[in-house]
C-alpha cells in the first residue's frame, strides 16, 4: 500500500510544472530564455555546473562595471545621515563586493551590510 501511496505522489510532484524548475525572477526569466521556451542557465552560470556562483562579469554584461552602479545609485553630497549609503560604495569595501553577496537569483536578496548595520533599502528588487 505504500508502494502505491509513494508511486502516486512521484508521479503527481513530477507532473507539476515548477516542482523541478529553479526559482528565477521575472525580470531575468525574460531575457534567459531561448526560443524553445526553455531558461539559458550558461547566460549567467557560463560552463561552470549550474549550482556554483555566476562570475561578476556575467552579471556585468547587463548591468555595466561596479562602477557604473556605484555611479547610478549615488547619494547626494549634502543628504547627510538622512539618507542610507549607497550600497554600491561602501565605506568597508568600496566597490569591490561581489554583486551576488546581496542580489540572489534563486532565492531572495539580502542586504549584506545588514549583518552589522540596519539599512532598509526599500527599492531593492528582492
Amino acid at each position: 500500500m505504500l508502494r502505491i501511496i509513494a508511486a502516486i505522489f512521484t508521479v503527481f510532484v513530477l507532473a507539476l510544472p515548477s516542482a523541478n524548475a529553479m526559482k528565477l525572477k521575472d525580470y531575468h526569466k525574460e531575457i534567459m530564455t531561448n526560443d524553445n521556451g526553455k531558461v539559458e542557465c550558461s547566460f549567467c552560470h557560463g560552463d561552470a555546473k549550474r549550482k556554483t556562483i555566476p562570475d561578476a562579469s556575467a552579471c556585468q554584461t547587463c548591468h555595466g562595471t561596479p562602477g557604473d552602479i556605484a555611479e547610478l545609485t549615488k547619494r547626494p553630497a549634502n543628504a547627510g545621515h538622512d539618507v542610507e549609503p549607497n550600497p554600491h560604495d561602501s565605506l568597508h569595501y568600496g566597490t569591490d563586493l561581489a554583486c551576488s553577496y546581496c542580489h540572489q537569483e534563486h532565492k531572495s536578496s539580502k542586504v549584506y551590510c545588514n549583518q552589522c548595520h540596519e539599512f532598509k533599502y526599500p527599492n531593492m528588487k528582492r
